[in-house]
């Protein structure tokens, strides 16, 4: 039954236009369902290829537009590597250059330390800085020649030159503060015991009228020994402490009149005689050239003078050694 529903036949006519014969055509069941298959086959197979094509099509366009993007991605990331490296060569440089300056501090400071140690007591021999070329300004004057890019290995030297330098510098900052700062000891020290030393005239005048050692005494008319010097001046004049002490002693008596006498370092004593009047107080701790009383004639005195004598471990010795001798006039003549 089946099968004879498939061999039957199906006739389409064909109408065309009013002059036209009239076309018949006619099929079997099974034809005419096979052509419909087949159609419908092809035209899938068509569609499949074609969505096939365009998912490839889609695909090879996003791959592009995606490897694009990446590329471009990349080209930012080796522009930004780039002018990292160029960054970083320009700041090594800069550190090279800073390396070179801070040399020609460090040569600075060598050469003033040397001058401070001429003014510091005791000479200690120091290594002698080199000369270092003058470096002018970058851009200023003339510059030029052929440009030739820095290579990796290039950078990677200068940075450790230049690391190695830092490192040195380090050690020898480290070594110059602490020179420096025994050079700073050793000049306070130097300034304190030239404070406590006698070294200035203890008056205005510098006319000695009676220098030390033996002498006709000016009243006896023997022969005596004068422990000081004699120092003729003003009544009235400033009479000053020739070295930074602390008072021993401020009295009168009938032969050294108004005295004071000042204690310094290393057993050493100054006394003052025959003062107008004391200006300090027994303990007084004095400056060098600080006023302690006025140039008198009191006591036994032939008129207005500063007797100035030094006593060192307790006995009286020559004040010249103590007092600038380039600043001294001549004795006057009795």
């Amino acid at each position: 039954m089946k099968f004879t529903w498939f061999q039957s036949k199906l006739t389409f006519v064909i109408i065309p236009e009013a002059n036209g014969s009239v076309v018949r055509l006619k099929l079997s069941r099974a034809a005419l369902w096979s052509t419909i298959f087949l159609m419908l086959l092809l035209i899938g197979t068509i569609c499949i290829l074609t969505i096939r094509s365009l998912h490839s099509t889609v695909a090879v366009s996003l791959k592009s537009v995606e490897m694009k993007g990446r590329t471009a991605q990349l080209e930012q990331d080796l522009h930004r590597k780039n002018a990292a490296i160029e960054q970083l060569q320009n700041d090594i440089y800069g550190l090279s250059k800073q390396a070179a300056e801070v040399r020609s501090q460090m040569e600075r400071m060598k050469r003033l330390e040397q001058d401070l140690h001429k003014l510091a007591p005791g000479s200690a021999e120091r290594r002698k800085p080199g000369g270092q070329p003058v470096s002018a300004a970058v851009g200023a004057g003339g510059m030029g020649g052929e440009a030739f890019p820095v290579t990796e290995g290039q950078t990677h030297e200068l940075a450790a030159a230049t690391g190695a330098r830092y490192t040195a510098l380090h050690a020898e900052m480290k070594e110059l503060a602490s020179r420096l700062g025994q050079t700073k000891r050793q000049l306070q020290e130097k300034q304190e015991r030239q404070q406590r030393t006698p070294d200035i005239w203890p008056t205005l005048s510098k006319i000695v009228t009676s220098p030390y050692g033996y002498r006709k005494d000016p009243f006896t008319k023997k022969l005596s020994f004068h422990r000081g010097i004699d120092i003729a001046g003003k009544l009235g004049d400033p009479v000053y402490a020739v070295a930074g002490g602390v008072v021993q002693s401020v009295g009168y008596d009938k032969l050294h009149g108004h005295n004071v006498v000042i204690e310094h370092d290393n057993k050493l004593r100054t006394w003052y005689m025959h003062l107008n009047r004391t200006q300090v107080n027994r303990g007084d701790r004095v400056d060098k050239g600080q006023t302690i009383g006025q140039l008198g004639t009191t006591g036994r005195s032939t008129g207005p003078h500063l007797h100035y004598e030094v006593l060192l471990s307790g006995k009286s010795t020559d004040p010249a050694p103590y007092m600038p001798s380039h600043n001294r006039k001549k004795e006057r003549k009795k």
